[in-house]
């Protein structure tokens, strides 16, 4: 790619135009404008750093929770458990003792026969 060339200004060009003093660019605007990037990454971080100790108090929150809740869970199961066991248990003592009434009405039966026959 070829750059474009300008001629040379002449003496006599520069003899008649007029000249004003402009103020070369300072390196102090740069500095700021450096300085305001850096600030604002450094309160993007501190707000990123922010954020993520909210998070993790909000994690400790909910493993507690999570530990209460599993012992409600296994607190329930075992009452659970126990109500079975309780309910089966009482399966069982009410068929020995329906076995039981039966026996016995047999047993009523057979004596009012007997004394029926006397």
């Amino acid at each position: 790619m070829a750059w474009p060339t300008t001629r040379r200004p002449s003496t006599k060009d520069l003899l008649r135009v007029e000249h004003r003093l402009q103020a070369a660019p300072s390196a102090g605007a740069g500095r700021w404008i450096i300085l305001a990037l850096v600030a604002v990454i450094v309160a993007l971080l501190y707000l990123r750093s922010h954020e993520q100790a909210g998070h993790g108090r909000q994690i400790d929150a909910l493993k507690e929770e999570r530990v209460l809740l599993q012992a409600a869970l296994d607190l329930n199961r075992l009452k659970q458990q126990e109500t079975q066991a309780t309910e089966e248990q009482l399966l069982k003592r009410i068929a020995t003792l329906s076995a039981q009434v039966e026996r016995l009405q047999t047993d009523l039966a057979f004596f009012r026969q007997q004394k029926k026959t006397r």
